[in-house]
């Protein structure tokens, strides 16, 4: 079996790969109790990043994730989800638009779940913000988090296809389910929108154009984090003013990139570029 420490958070892993693509990114998150400590101290001093941090009364849960030795197989282990106040979720908002009040703010990455009722509407308050802040806006979540979004919504969205049947109540979601999520979307005045799909082929829409992206067939050896490094892929095609395929490419880059290395986040800027350069897009636009 494989054990090792690492950095958890959807958000500290997105800042983690943006990093390693030579962006300064901050993690924004919660953390309570010896185990916060503990995570804040790992970002700071492994990681060299400067969190964000919102103390909590409830402690940071652990996800033990153990791995087969020389096989991509693992089982995780996962604690209860925090108890986040609603003081708490405040004072996160308040902490977020402080930040963006000092400028310099080229994008807010919003990923991960919502923990607590108090932030199940925390993240469609945060693309207020943004959006009022002409910060584009780029969120990976699902479940209550997703459900809340109303009024404004971010600049792009990613699912993966289990949380896409979550949220459109089916089983599963077919392809045309999927195109009609991210028909909707862009009626809402989403610029970007991927759906993922594991190893398989992902579908995406951008400004009107839809696209099937495929990426390279790999032997992975930890899937955790993909989705996250595909968040901060498509960020910084964003923020360099890349086309719509070069975008796509890039972000499917950086989480193949991540499914060939066991640490979450740590992508390697060569072998995105080795990775995305085997992407295929397909425009599905007639």
């Amino acid at each position: 079996m494989a054990l090792r420490e690492v950095v958890g958070g959807k958000g500290n892993n997105v800042a983690r790969a943006l990093t390693r693509l030579g962006r300064k990114a901050r993690p924004v998150t919660f953390l309570g109790g010896g185990v916060g400590d503990h995570c804040q101290e790992l970002l700071k001093n492994d990681d060299g990043l400067d969190p964000l941090v919102t103390c909590t009364a409830s402690s940071t849960r652990v996800i033990l994730t153990a791995r087969t030795q020389d096989s991509p197989e693992q089982t995780a282990f996962f604690d209860p989800d925090p108890a986040i106040t609603p003081s708490e979720a405040e004072a996160l908002f308040h902490r977020v638009e402080g930040a963006l009040s000092e400028g310099g703010v080229q994008a807010l990455t919003l990923s991960g779940s919502s923990p607590s009722v108090s932030t199940h509407g925390l993240y469609s308050d945060l693309i207020a913000l943004g959006r009022s802040r002409r910060v584009p806006v780029f969120l990976d979540t699902y479940g209550p988090a997703l459900d809340a979004i109303w009024g404004f919504w971010p600049d792009a969205i990613q699912l993966n296809r289990r949380e896409a049947a979550t949220h459109l109540r089916v089983s599963s979601a077919s392809d045309s389910d999927v195109s009609a999520l991210l028909e909707d979307w862009a009626r809402h005045g989403v610029v970007c929108g991927i759906v993922t799909d594991g190893a398989g082929p992902v579908l995406a829409q951008f400004r009107g154009k839809r696209f099937k992206v495929t990426p390279p067939k790999i032997d992975a050896v930890n899937p955790i984090g993909c989705g996250d490094c595909l968040l901060a892929g498509q960020v910084d095609a964003w923020v360099s003013g890349r086309d719509p395929v070069a975008m796509l490419r890039h972000a499917l880059g950086c989480a193949v990139a991540n499914a060939l290395v066991w640490d979450a986040g740590a992508i390697d800027p060569e072998e995105v570029r080795r990775q995305e350069e085997a992407v295929v897009v397909e425009s599905l636009t007639r």
